[in-house]
């Protein structure tokens, strides 16, 4: 039992490590910036879902393996182990589960057309973002992780209900506006990690003339 929770502090320590580079802020910022595009050109969702499920982890990965790797190393742990199942992990597919039914059964009541999806979109994304929170927290064991769940789900929320946002400007202010957020966060903390992590031997690596 010691030894897993040893293994499990270690996988944690790993993974926080890594999420120094901002990466994870910038990709997610990416996504909510292009979201909107989905609206004016349905074909571009089918492009972006191939681009970002085959070449976006391939891309990363050669950025990784070129920014971050040279600087941290590259720790992979328990190959072939079945991860253990935490209390994050049910509880975020259960949100997006009953968000995905509560907008399918909204729609069979024949209630639902291009406004109202514009309308309600930030709510219903603002509470899906509470799983990937649930899985950072999970990964990392780190509270704070929670923070971008409850506010996406609170701003969201906060926007659908604005009566005098049209629509379509009230789900652009939340994903431009996230977008934004996300993407800014990502490249100060990538500056900030090159900054703290240079590669040994550059010559920002003053240990390298000792």
């Amino acid at each position: 039992m010691n030894e897993e929770k040893k293994l499990k502090s270690v996988e944690r320590e790993s993974f926080l490590e890594l999420m120094q580079d901002g990466f994870t802020e910038i990709l997610a910022g990416m996504i909510f910036l292009v979201f909107p595009a989905f609206f004016l050109e349905p074909g571009f969702l089918f492009i972006f879902v191939i681009f970002y499920i085959i070449f976006m982890p391939q891309v990363v990965e050669a950025i990784r393996r070129k920014y971050t790797y040279p600087r941290i190393g590259y720790v992979k742990l328990r190959e072939g182990t079945p991860p253990k199942l935490t209390l994050e992990i049910p509880v975020a597919v259960l949100i997006i589960f009953v968000t995905i039914i509560a907008v399918l059964y909204i729609a069979s009541m024949g209630v639902i057309d291009r406004l109202f999806i514009m309308k309600w979109m930030p709510a219903v994304f603002g509470f899906i973002m509470w799983g990937p929170s649930l899985y950072l927290k999970d990964k990392t064991g780190q509270n704070r992780y929670y923070l971008p769940g409850a506010l996406m789900s609170l701003t969201g929320v906060v926007i659908s209900l604005a009566d005098f946002l049209p629509a379509e400007l009230g789900t652009s202010i939340f994903m431009n506006g996230w977008g934004l957020a996300f993407t800014i966060l990502g490249l100060v903390r990538f500056l900030l990690f090159i900054r703290k992590y240079p590669v040994a031997g550059s010559p920002e690596d003053g240990r390298s003339e000792q």
